[in-house]
């Protein structure tokens, strides 16, 4: 005699036949020492935070840190709009990160067979940072070369300074580190201090880019 199956788990299912969550699903944050070195990539960390972190009281220290979208760390024009660097007296900061992303996500559809391979990178891609390219889709490749390239062709309007800002901001493989500019100008947020001229001038630069892609 057969055995039984399980049995069907009772529930409301959408389409596909898959049970739907009650409440919605739950954002997953990550561990404390997680969101602990993402604040600190990102900007400024609380001192006590980080002196409870050092003691090996990780979760103490994240909990002060709030529940601020940290998982935009995981790039550098992420960081740069968490530490406050994407301010335009126009354009929205969202607005500009989002465009600098998407720049990032024509570019590598484009470049694919370049594009790195590291834990973070699929990381990006799982979260619908990143995308991998057309895959074998011909017209559909034609179509990110032609809105990658009109984005650079505004970029370029800008100059040369600020589309090299703007790639070595969005384009160039800076995930939990870099560009090193950035980290300066981060690093001078943080200790609350007048950052580099030449540091100050990339950033400004690759805000006037970003403000022209939105």
């Amino acid at each position: 005699m057969a055995r039984a199956g399980r049995k069907r788990k009772a529930g409301e299912r959408n389409k596909a036949g898959r049970l739907i969550a009650i409440g919605g699903s739950r954002l997953d944050r990550g561990t404390a020492e997680l969101r602990l070195h993402r604040a600190l990539r990102a900007g400024p960390l609380d001192p006590a935070a980080q002196r409870l972190w050092q003691r090996g009281r990780a979760e103490e220290a994240a909990a002060m840190i709030g529940t601020g979208d940290l998982g935009q760390a995981v790039d550098a024009v992420g960081r740069a709009w968490l530490a406050g660097l994407l301010a335009h007296p126009v354009r929205d900061g969202d607005a500009m990160r989002d465009a600098g992303r998407v720049l990032s996500k024509l570019y590598w559809s484009h470049y694919a067979e370049l594009a790195p391979s590291g834990g973070l990178y699929r990381e990006m891609v799982g979260r619908g940072v990143l995308r991998s390219g057309a895959g074998g889709d011909a017209e559909r490749a034609a179509q990110l070369e032609a809105a990658l390239n009109r984005r650079l062709v505004v970029l370029d309007d800008c100059g040369r300074d600020v589309r090299r800002a703007v790639e070595s901001l969005c384009v160039d493989h800076h995930f939990e580190f870099g560009p090193a500019w950035l980290d300066r100008l981060i690093a001078a947020c943080r200790e609350k201090r007048a950052a580099g001229e030449e540091d100050q001038r990339r950033m400004n630069a690759a805000v006037l880019g970003l403000a022209a892609l939105t």
